[in-house]
């Protein structure tokens, strides 16, 4: 029996922005600060690679630099950030918004749409390569069906009562649509051979680490990627 409950789209939407925007708690622990002050809260936010941000138990939330806190703490405070970068595989850049790229991704920690701040250009550069040869291969796959459509209605009109001159022009444009067909069969199996290739050999391009920023825009949550130091 069909359950008569019906799913609210507004639901989903919002039950896919929450899982994509959870953040596992942080533990409460005490920092201790280079004077010997201490300090009991936990982690809520990494406002910049030299600061954490903290939150006591009564709600007060402080911005802690790395500089002031204890060589202890430090490490922690490395490991702890550390464990914010996910792996995470952009599969289809949808469009821009604002300063974002809203894409289509997936990964154990975060799945779905997302915005995505710093895409690397050549991450872009190979999905909207590979959009491409995705629009080549529906066109491609639409002229078959089209190619067979005429095929089947000539040797059709073929068959049905009329001059000797109609029957022959319609088995040649017959002849001629299943030659077309099986072209185009040949084309879209290149295609496609070259698509899996691509796919292939640039899944570790897509392949980015990405942290969960916190902020939500445009009603979709905000991921940053890594970028990689520069070289000396």
């Amino acid at each position: 029996m069909r359950s008569a409950v019906k799913r609210n789209p507004r639901l989903i939407s919002l039950a896919m922005l929450l899982a994509a925007t959870t953040i596992a708690p942080a533990e409460m622990r005490t920092w201790t600060l280079k004077s010997g002050a201490t300090i009991e809260a936990e982690i809520v936010a990494f406002p910049s690679p030299d600061a954490v941000k903290v939150k006591r138990s009564d709600g007060k939330v402080y911005t802690l630099p790395s500089a002031y806190l204890a060589a202890e703490d430090r490490v922690y405070l490395e490991t702890e950030r550390a464990k914010q970068w996910k792996e995470v595989s952009v599969d289809k850049v949808l469009d821009t918004v604002g300063p974002y790229k809203k894409c289509a991704v997936s990964g154990k920690d975060v799945w779905g749409d997302i915005l995505i701040s710093r895409l690397p250009v050549q991450a872009e550069t190979v999905l909207n390569n590979r959009q491409e040869q995705e629009a080549q291969i529906a066109d491609v796959t639409s002229q078959i069906q089209d190619d067979s459509s005429v095929a089947r209605d000539a040797h059709a009109a073929a068959t049905v009562q009329g001059s000797r001159g109609y029957h022959r022009a319609n088995r040649k444009q017959a002849k001629l649509a299943t030659q077309d067909e099986a072209s185009a069969k040949i084309s879209l199996e290149k295609l496609k051979t070259d698509y899996a290739e691509s796919v292939k050999k640039t899944k570790a391009t897509i392949t980015l680490l990405m942290k969960n920023t916190g902020l939500v825009s445009a009603e979709l949550p905000v991921w940053e990627c890594q970028v990689p130091p520069k070289r000396q």
